[in-house]
């Protein structure tokens, strides 16, 4: 069966795989292994919901981080020749959710 876990990453709530790499939001350089809140949790066609989390906590490992697309923000101001261009480059984190370490 499909197991999976949706949990609680930074604020933020992703849907996670095992053995599936994820990017978030960049979580710092440090960082070698995280544990997370879990909201809900899938195995075996059996479902756990947690109010507002469950128990088990899952442990996830930091592959590497990254870079992601260039975004251009540009301010422009009609009749008065002012433009400005800038650029900004999210940085991202990619973990994995290793099965041999669940909870």
């Amino acid at each position: 069966m499909l197991k999976y876990a949706i949990c609680q990453i930074s604020g933020k709530q992703y849907q996670v795989f095992p053995n599936k790499i994820l990017e978030v939001d960049f979580l710092g350089e440090e960082i070698k292994n995280i544990e997370v809140n879990v909201l809900l949790l899938c195995e075996d066609g059996k479902i756990k919901l947690g109010k507002p989390f469950l128990k088990e906590k899952l442990n996830l490992k930091v592959l590497d981080h990254k870079k992601g697309e260039k975004i251009r923000i540009a301010k422009f101001h009609a009749k008065a020749n002012f433009r400005r261009l800038k650029g900004f480059r999210p940085k991202y984190t990619n973990i994995l959710w290793d099965v041999k370490k669940i909870y």
